[in-house]
């Protein structure tokens, strides 16, 4: 979804020409040396080549490069549309292909931080009031990055709110939805019961249906709790789930790359601060504020999306992806991933292969109902992840590519010249499904049948809730 878009403090700060190429020389420079590092060149040179070869062509041509850190800010990141996956996709229907029916999976828009993770940004800025006369005496000239401290800074976000970010993206998806699919009409919405994810599908609707939405659908709400079997949240009926399955991997990261950033920072101030002490988890909740202010205030609003340099934002998306592989991928226990997320595969394939009822089914879930489904179907693995690097510059997955805020999963159930094919795009760009076993086109979709027919999701199809399977995956 576009957004109005500040001078960027990464684009414009006021020097010369030559000065802003210059500086813009030395992050692609910063970009090279961060995907060497991130390749772990001194113990796995065979991984150097393929991650130039994910690079922009600019920076291997050695001429100036862009860096877009908000496409970098894991399911933190904005809404935005990636390159397919893989980029060699073409975009779009197949020739000789219409969309007859789609299964909708959205993920609720931009919000204010969660109660787990407010209190690393109140704490920065308890730090920063709590010593105001350091901050607004600099005794040197500051770093023009850092010059907003000089007059303090508060954190106002409140905890779990849609913002006005949010809600623009769910309406915006909305309209776009029905425009591009006219022919395609339901007349029910399913949402998780919770509060961010309903007032998105009401926002959805609103922009889908328009003003008589609530007389033209129903909204049915599904409980987000621990005896509400749902494939929009079905870890929560999983006994031997747990959010620190990702947390724990998350904090082992955090020891390897937030001490040198942290170092780096209050080296950079010693100058104009002798006694500033930023420690690694203040700076975790500078990071954090970068990531919610752009959430809440948009693109170029946050003072502390600045501060990083382009490598230090890459290693923090790697814990955003550690997190949530962790707690909701691959990273999960006794195979628990594939199978809590068999719930989803199950509903999708059920509605494509019905020539009955409505052709468009809504949805309304988390950026984890996403990861969940990508796993059952074996979608964006990887052969290893290592908690404490090095970090794999083309790792496959990226929730920063998956589940951005207002992530939009859209299955379409395509008829081609009489035959039944199957599409996925993820945030609007071709996916191929051949990972599945299925043998896909050069747009990414696949025989509806043989998809159907593919061992992975063949395994995800014969589990119920609460059989063997389940419940051997679920143990405590």
């Amino acid at each position: 979804m576009p957004q109005i878009r500040k001078p960027s403090p990464w684009d414009h700060d006021g020097r010369t020409k030559v000065a802003r190429r210059r500086q813009a020389d030395r992050r692609c420079i910063f970009l090279v040396l961060a995907v060497i590092m991130a390749a772990g060149f001194w113990r796995k040179a065979a991984w150097l080549m393929p991650a130039f070869a994910s690079l922009p062509a600019t920076v291997l041509a050695g001429s100036s490069c862009h860096f877009n850190p908000y496409e970098h800010l894991g399911n933190l990141s904005p809404y935005w549309k990636p390159d397919n996956t893989p980029s060699s996709l073409q975009s779009g229907t197949p020739p000789g292909c219409s969309v007859e029916k789609a299964f909708l999976v959205h993920r609720h828009g931009s919000r204010n931080p969660l109660s787990d993770e407010i209190g690393a940004i109140r704490n920065l800025s308890y730090y920063i009031n709590n010593n105001t006369d350091l901050f607004s005496q600099p005794q040197t000239e500051l770093p023009t990055e850092f010059a907003f401290l000089t007059k303090g800074w508060n954190s106002t976000f409140t905890t779990n709110d849609l913002s006005a970010i949010g809600r623009q993206q769910l309406f915006d998806h909305g309209v776009a939805l029905r425009l591009q699919y006219p022919d395609l009409h339901t007349d029910v919405v399913l949402a998780g019961d919770q509060d961010r994810v309903v007032e998105s599908a009401v926002w959805f609707m609103d922009g889908y249906y328009g003003r008589s939405a609530n007389a033209t659908a129903t909204l049915n709400r599904i409980a987000e709790d621990d005896v509400t079997v749902s494939w929009i949240t079905p870890m929560d009926t999983c006994e031997g789930w747990k959010y620190s399955f990702g947390g724990s991997l998350v904090s082992q990261w955090g020891v390897v790359y937030l001490p040198p950033l942290a170092k780096r920072i209050n080296e950079a101030l010693k100058p104009a601060y002798p006694t500033v002490n930023f420690t690694s988890s203040l700076v975790h909740g500078m990071l954090y504020a970068c990531a919610y202010g752009t959430a809440v205030s948009g693109l170029d609003s946050s003072p502390w999306c600045p501060v990083f340099l382009p490598e230090e934002i890459l290693q923090h998306e790697y814990e955003y992806d550690l997190l949530m592989r962790g707690a909701f991928g691959y990273g999960l226990p006794n195979g628990m991933g594939p199978v809590i997320g068999s719930l989803l595969v199950s509903n999708i394939t059920s509605f494509l292969q019905n020539d009955s009822g409505p052709n468009l089914s809504l949805n309304f879930g988390h950026d984890t109902t996403i990861d969940l489904g990508l796993t059952a179907l074996g979608l964006a693995a990887d052969s290893e992840y290592p908690a404490e690097g090095p970090v794999n510059a083309t790792r496959l997955w990226r929730t920063a590519k998956q589940v951005p805020f207002g992530a939009q999963m859209l299955w379409r159930g395509l008829s081609c010249d009489g035959e039944k094919r199957i599409q996925l795009l993820l945030n609007e760009a071709n996916f191929d499904l051949g990972p599945t076993g299925c043998e896909s086109d050069n747009y990414g979709s696949c025989s509806l049948a043989d998809f159907v027919a593919a061992g992975t999701v063949q395994a995800a199809l014969n589990v119920t809730h609460g059989d063997a399977r389940w419940n051997a995956a679920c143990s405590i």
